[in-house]
């Protein structure tokens, strides 16, 4: 405990800047899963076998362990950020997928038939009937897609995405169980603390949600965009494995934080 305490107290705005690295790159994958996710289910919902069809691919990807797919997109697109987002997407993109085509899919023939009746258009039917009655499931799909993304991204630290898993990472290389627990038990917290704030988001209307969304991208966007102009500079990105070898690169490349991974 004592151990854990130090590593705090001495390290703590590394801590706070893994956490930022780990929120940026969830949140990021997160929403580039459902911009691809929710829409998708929307145009297929009425393509019974296109939809199947999507479903097996989805699933197929899911399968492959993440240090392979990780290790397939290392010669395409190198290391970094960009690989980690890509591959989190691949396994985000199902839960939602299935959720929202299953919740737009299992609405009441009743209602669908109502509202047809009142003369709403077949868009005007989409959002004031039918993605308002799948919400629940959208949101559940999201959730899980959620803690899912929270938890692979950790092993984002292997191409030198940052994050958490840096920790967890060091802590595994050097045998020291409070940098383990430390990385482990704040992406635990992360899970729990976006867990929550989904389940809240579900208990909007879906007006109030979708506002909600949008605030949030506008925000990701514009902080992303600022601090890319406000603070241009040019960084060298390691990526790890285990062995001696990362703490040596990271000392040699991270001066300023000789006791902490880092992305520079």
């Amino acid at each position: 405990m004592q151990a854990i305490l130090h590593i705090l107290k001495t390290q703590g705005s590394d801590i706070v800047r893994a956490i930022g690295q780990h929120i940026g790159l969830s949140l990021v994958s997160l929403l580039i899963a459902a911009v691809i996710a929710i829409p998708l289910a929307i145009v297929l919902m009425n393509h019974k076998r296109a939809a199947n069809v999507m479903l097996q691919i989805t699933s197929i990807l899911q399968t492959i362990p993440s240090l392979a797919l990780l290790g397939i997109l290392i010669p395409i697109v190198g290391i970094g950020t960009i690989p980690s987002i890509i591959a989190l997407v691949i396994y985000a993109v199902m839960p939602i997928f299935q959720n929202t085509y299953s919740g737009l899919t299992t609405i009441d023939p009743n209602l669908e038939e109502a509202a047809t009746a009142f003369g709403l258009s077949r868009q005007m039917k989409l959002f004031r009937v039918e993605l308002p009655l799948a919400l629940p499931m959208i949101i559940s799909g999201i959730r899980i897609a959620t803690v899912m993304i929270i938890g692979t991204a950790t092993l984002a630290a292997l191409i030198g995405a940052g994050g958490l898993g840096t920790y967890i990472l060091l802590g595994i290389e050097t045998n020291n169980n409070a940098l383990l627990i430390i990385g482990a038990v704040l992406s635990a917290v992360l899970a729990l603390v976006f867990g929550a704030a989904i389940d809240w988001l579900g208990k909007l209307s879906f007006k109030k949600a979708g506002i909600v969304l949008l605030t949030l991208v506008v925000l990701i966007g514009g902080f992303a965009g600022y601090r890319k102009l406000a603070h241009p500079q040019t960084t060298i990105t390691v990526a790890g494995k285990l062995g001696s070898e990362p703490e040596i690169l990271i000392l040699n490349y991270s001066p300023e934080t000789p006791k902490s991974p880092s992305n520079t």
